[in-house]
């Protein structure tokens, strides 16, 4: 299970593990184009067949995970989740991904190579050479055929106005129901998908296509997965998708798709998805079934991993939530906490353990281990294979708290905390 975690908390190793793969798939050779290439064409053939309807976030979800699974084999770790971008919070830096160590930053003004980026991994003249192969014939941009990565942030050309949405702008957008409606296309009045898009309200361009106008230059166009950005973008897009189902889930007449005919070829419920023609929107519904998830869920699956200050969370619930946390302000222990009281409900342990990170193991074992992968201390609860972890709120008996689960029939295993004291070494 990939685990797709904000970029702004990633580590140096994670970020660098992410943009070595993209390097790579780049280098790898398919037929006359490359693996990474492969995926831009199929973005550019098929723009017109997959936006500005109601396939636009379930193609996209089948397009982000079969890329997923290319990084996932390039790196032969099938516990690699692309990162999101919260465009809506992260809108500068440090904690923008467009940084020289991560993305690179903005193209340059240079009049002779306008919007050229010209540091990170993904810039034209580092040794990497991240060459552009493939291009929108009718991009009238008299720079749009340049082999460079270009970007330039903020206002441009047809977008004078230009700025990124606030979470004043998701939160009204997450309100927005049902999920689409007729004439299930750009014109449609109202409903989450036309608005999360961004064609709706005016003025345009809104929420996910103002992203692609304000990184300007290679974002552009329908070649727009030439910046390695679009990942980030539209896997918090994809985000957005997964938290709107969540939160509308028990509406009465809630229904995470539609329609299930009447719309144009492709966009309705069962119509297969050019161009793998294996996979309806009925098919990528559910993110769990497709082999991720995403950090503010609340759980850890077989293989998560969490890295120092990383954490998953129960939904707010009455102003409450509750969270598990790989704290290193905490001598780098699991911190089970509410955003209600200031001090921890629950450490792993009662002392300061070295630096290191935290994984859900297949054996149904929590543990933390060291960089030198030294077990530190383990939650002891190897009862069988693929056991998950939750983080659930208050019930009737107890306040917040950890539970464990068996996969195949979600049976609790007979182990929670907080425990009596402190510093949790044995079963509970």
């Amino acid at each position: 299970m990939a685990l797709r975690k904000n970029q702004r908390n990633l580590t140096d190793w994670e970020k660098t593990q992410f943009t070595d793969a993209v390097l790579k798939l780049k280098a790898e050779k398919t037929g006359t184009t490359n693996t990474y290439d492969k995926y831009v064409q199929w973005h550019i053939d098929y723009t017109d067949a997959t936006h500005a309807g109601p396939a636009f976030f379930a193609w996209h979800r089948e397009f982000l995970r079969r890329f997923e699974i290319e990084l996932q084999r390039i790196m032969k770790d099938d516990t690699l989740g692309l990162p999101y971008w919260d465009w809506s919070v992260d809108q500068a830096p440090p904690s923008w991904p467009f940084t020289k160590e991560f993305l690179g930053g903005n193209g340059t003004s240079d009049a002779r190579f306008p919007g050229k980026v010209v540091d990170g991994p993904f810039a034209f003249d580092d040794p990497n050479n991240w060459t552009l192969h493939v291009f929108d014939p009718d991009d009238p941009d008299p720079y749009a055929r340049y082999p460079y990565l270009r970007r330039q942030f903020g206002p441009g050309p047809g977008n004078p106005k230009s700025s990124l949405p606030t979470p004043a702008n998701v939160q009204a957008t997450f309100k927005a129901t049902p999920y689409d409606v007729d004439p299930w296309n750009e014109n449609s009045a109202s409903g989450f998908r036309n608005m999360a898009e961004g064609n709706i309200p005016e003025p345009r361009p809104q929420m996910h296509n103002r992203i692609h106008h304000w990184v300007g230059g290679s974002m552009v166009p329908p070649t727009s997965p030439n910046d390695p950005v679009f990942w980030l973008h539209h896997c918090y897009v994809d985000k957005l998708w997964a938290d709107w189902q969540r939160l509308h889930k028990d509406d009465v007449g809630y229904q995470p798709y539609v329609p299930e005919k009447d719309a144009r070829t492709g966009h309705n419920l069962t119509d297969r998805m050019a161009p793998w023609h294996q996979k309806r929107p009925l098919d990528v519904l559910n993110t769990w079934d497709l082999g991720y998830h995403y950090d503010n869920d609340n759980y850890l699956m077989p293989n998560d991993v969490l890295y120092p200050g990383q954490s998953i969370a129960t939904p707010i619930v009455n102003g409450r939530r509750f969270s598990l946390t790989y704290s290193s302000s905490d001598g780098n222990n699991l911190v089970l906490g509410s955003n209600q009281v200031a001090w921890a409900l629950w450490l792993s342990t009662n002392q300061a353990l070295p630096d290191g990170w935290c994984v859900m193991q297949t054996d149904g074992n929590l543990v933390i281990y060291d960089w030198s992968n030294k077990p530190l201390w383990p939650s002891n609860t190897n009862y069988g294979y693929w056991i998950y972890l939750t983080v659930e709120d208050a019930t009737e008996k107890r306040s917040g708290h950890l539970q464990m689960y068996r996969w195949d029939d979600q049976t609790p295993i007979d182990w929670s905390v907080p425990p009596p004291k402190v510093g949790n070494s044995a079963k509970g």
